[in-house]
């Protein structure tokens, strides 16, 4: 790749980083095969090798790349070994992507949700209900509504026992609440969301998980119907 591609780092570990990523993603270097030696590389992209170090460490740390001692740095196969830490770089790297990382991020939410929210409200009812006590002053703006979303769900992990589940939310937080306030910024989304959120309450209050059950399923599906035209329709200058 040539470096004249790289137009937006600002320093050398930033310019290492984008060029190496960017290599990777456009196949450039390929999944499996090695990167050049220390000091090829770091002349290749203009920085000194203490700081190509730096960087490949990092993107170690990422999953991008494989580094064992005495051997070749050999590039990894994203999908296999990096997190959803990298959301957000894939989203640079190729916004092509973003309709399907919306979509996978909001089945991940919803299904775990299926799961662990019933299960809640089935250990502890009472708990479960005080998780709703700031529902009547929820304010009627994207940005609210995407934070009480997200800390309804993931404090809900908590009280059904499966702090992993809360694990994997805090691990795209940033990612949850930029795709919650795409969503709701629709007014009949929220309008939607507050009426689903009181039928929770309501299972909550009767001690009666299967309403949870139930009255999830119906907003997966009505939810599933708005995303399918938002993700038609996404605005040009969307930002994550």
């Amino acid at each position: 790749m040539e470096k004249s591609e790289i137009l937006k780092a600002q320093s050398p570990a930033a310019l290492a980083e984008e060029y190496i990523v960017k290599s990777i993603w456009n196949n450039h270097f390929p999944a499996g095969s090695d990167l050049p030696a220390e000091r090829e590389l770091a002349d290749i992209i203009g920085v000194t090798r203490t700081t190509l170090r730096e960087v490949l460490q990092r993107l170690a740390r990422d999953g991008w790349l494989n580094i064992q001692h005495g051997k070749p740095t050999r590039v990894n196969n994203v999908w296999e070994t990096a997190g959803p830490n990298i959301i957000e770089t894939m989203i640079k790297l190729d916004r092509s992507t973003i309709p399907m990382i919306i979509a996978n991020v909001v089945s991940l939410r919803t299904r775990m949700g299926e799961y662990y929210i019933p299960e809640a409200i089935r250990l502890d009812a009472t708990k479960s209900l005080g998780l709703f006590a700031e529902l009547e002053r929820l304010e009627d703006n994207a940005k609210a509504y995407a934070e009480f979303d997200y800390n309804l769900y993931r404090s809900f992990t908590f009280v059904a026992e499966k702090p992993i589940y809360g694990l994997i939310l805090n691990s795209f937080k940033d990612l949850y609440h930029q795709i919650a306030s795409l969503f709701f910024s629709d007014a009949t989304s929220r309008q939607l969301t507050r009426h689903f959120y009181h039928q929770l309450k309501a299972a909550c209050e009767q001690k009666n998980y299967h309403i949870a059950v139930d009255c999830m399923a119906e907003n997966r599906q009505r939810s599933t119907v708005i995303w399918s035209e938002m993700l038609k329709n996404l605005p040009e200058n969307l930002q994550f």
